[in-house]
């Protein structure tokens, strides 16, 4: 096992080190058909809020390449509906279920972890901050959740934010670190605008020209962190796997990769578990 939370009184182990990143596998129900779930140490759901969100404007997606510009403004129909919908199943999973959640302030987190009381089959909480949120709100949010539950709280950190909030949040008792959140991008649309200049469109960042820049930000902050750090960002294939969890990495999450090859959770999480000589997966 691999443990997430050494630090909570319940902790948070995993059976594999391999799990979906928040956005990539919906909550649990989509992929049933494509992917042996006992390969996954964990199933991190969609990003969910409080109260329903819609989604963005379209266009949503531009392919450049191999790599991804996406904005989706992260729709939801909202945590009650979500819990209705989805608790039955995430008990049957047999995994542990890590909600991802978006907050706006505190009082709302609070809201949200009231919401949860009494959630068997949630097991944590990955709280996602934006790039624009300043170290007093993500120590906020995190005491917000401390105070009003009992779940291990793992924090997914912008990648514009890894200096300034990584070291406060492990020093405020946070049990885990994901770094990091796909980093923000612009690339042109297609279509001209009237005045013939292409029309931009803002979102985040996927694909494997990412990796080296995920590989960076491990190196530079495992040695610093006195907590586990789940590695995010342009993993794709179990060499990149091993590549993170050489660098002190507890853990990968895979993102936009499993919606084209959903069987690679599996395929790496068999390959990691043959090199730690354990055969049963």
């Amino acid at each position: 096992m691999i443990e997430l939370a050494p630090n909570h009184k319940f902790g948070l182990p995993i059976a594999t080190p391999v799990m979906p990143a928040a956005g990539a596998f919906g909550y649990g129900d989509e992929y049933h058909d494509l992917v042996d779930y006992r390969c996954l140490g964990a199933l991190v759901t969609h990003p969910i809020s409080l109260h329903p969100r819609r989604a963005a404007h379209p266009p949503r997606i531009i392919l450049r390449g191999e790599t991804l510009l996406i904005h989706t403004g992260h729709p939801n129909p909202g945590l009650n509906a979500i819990l209705r919908q989805f608790r039955e199943l995430w008990a049957r999973l047999g995994l542990p279920v890590i909600l991802h959640v978006l907050a706006a302030n505190p009082a709302e987190m609070v809201e949200v972890v009231d919401k949860l009381a009494g959630e068997t089959a949630i097991h944590g909480i990955e709280l996602g901050l934006d790039e624009h949120t300043s170290v007093e709100k993500a120590l906020a949010l995190l005491r917000s959740i401390r105070l009003n539950s009992d779940f291990p709280v793992i924090v997914r950190l912008p990648f514009s934010g890894v200096a300034t909030l990584a070291q406060p949040l492990a020093e405020a008792g946070v049990d885990a670190l994901t770094l990091t959140s796909p980093p923000r991008g612009v690339l042109p649309l297609p279509e001209a605008s009237g005045d013939g200049s292409p029309p931009l469109m803002r979102g985040r960042l996927y694909g494997p020209a990412l990796f080296p820049l995920l590989l960076h930000q491990l190196h530079t902050w495992i040695p610093r962190l006195p907590v586990p750090v789940i590695a995010c960002g342009g993993i794709s294939s179990t060499a990149d796997a091993r590549a993170c969890l050489a660098l002190g990495a507890s853990a990968v999450q895979l993102d936009a990769v499993v919606w084209r090859h959903p069987d690679l959770l599996a395929t790496i999480a068999k390959e990691l578990a043959y090199d730690a000589g354990n055969t049963a997966l």
